[in-house]
């Protein structure tokens, strides 16, 4: 299986909680493409080592830093956002289908049933987060010919696809073009550029958004629950700025955050000395 990550060393922390979480709910091999511009290579030493432990692999691949040079970031924006979008020109040729995952992210069943969705004629399968009013307004301000707004946290890309026809220069070229009107920069371009390559995903199954328990409920008529979401739901999804890594976390789902959270400390914790110290001599007791 293949998995893509994005992001700079800030995440790294992050990163290792959504990991542990694959990695407990995937029964193949996971190579990890890292894309990154400036993670020190102790940083990236350190987790592979990390991944390794776990039999899977880690390759990170280094992008200038000058690529998008021109995109819109700020402080919750990176550039490193942007890379999921060229991933296919970076990833190795033999690589014809990633899993774009956000650090963000807990995977809480097995991974393979996203994972072997097909493709087919489609760049990317992602799940819209449903919410009439906005996606109406997203539909007049991006120019768009579809109801649906992509979220760009979890994707599967068909790589193979994109690298026949789509060239980075036609990504690079939207931006250029659309700079001052990006508000979520990345997920803009996925939807602005790429609205009828993009196959729909079950945003319960494969993009459950964990701030919008009581939404999904009542959408549902009470079908999507807890223990729908504990036995079915693949990808919980803690979006938005509030992030269950930060103190004080409001929203539902955190504590299974900490579980993870936790288990990545007990992983890197120092091991106790189980060396062998010699034979204890019985006799000893028995004078």
């Amino acid at each position: 299986m293949n998995v893509l990550v994005t992001l700079n060393a800030a995440y790294i922390s992050p990163l290792k909680v959504m990991l542990r979480s694959l990695f407990d709910n995937c029964s193949e091999n996971v190579n990890i493409y890292l894309m990154h511009s400036d993670i020190k290579d102790t940083q990236l030493n350190q987790l592979s080592v990390y991944i390794r432990s776990f039999g899977h692999t880690l390759y990170p691949i280094r992008i200038n830093k000058n690529t998008f040079l021109e995109a819109p970031v700020h402080s919750y924006y990176s550039k490193e956002m942007y890379y999921r979008l060229i991933a296919h020109i970076y990833l190795p040729d033999h690589v014809d289908k990633v899993l774009y995952l956000d650090p963000d992210i807990l995977v809480i069943n097995p991974v393979e049933r996203l994972y072997n969705i097909e493709l087919d004629k489609y760049y990317f399968a992602a799940a819209a987060h449903t919410k009439p009013v906005i996606d109406y307004i997203n539909k007049i301000r991006l120019k768009i010919d579809s109801n649906k707004y992509y979220n760009s946290g979890v994707m599967l890309i068909n790589a193979a696809l994109l690298r026949k026809e789509v060239d980075i220069s036609h990504i690079l070229g939207y931006i250029r073009e659309h700079a001052n009107e990006l508000i979520l920069p990345d997920q803009d371009v996925l939807n602005g550029l790429f609205w009828n390559k993009i196959k729909p995903l079950d945003e319960y199954l494969y993009n459950y958004d964990a701030r919008r328990y009581r939404s999904y409920l009542i959408a549902s008529k009470g079908r999507v629950n807890m223990d729908y979401v504990i036995y079915n739901t693949v990808i919980l999804h803690f979006c938005g700025k509030q992030k269950p890594w930060h103190p004080n976390y409001k929203y539902r789902f955190g504590v299974l955050y900490k579980y993870y959270q936790k288990m990545v400390q007990m992983d890197e914790a120092p091991k106790k000395d189980d060396s062998y110290i010699g034979d204890i001599d019985a006799d000893q007791y028995l004078a």
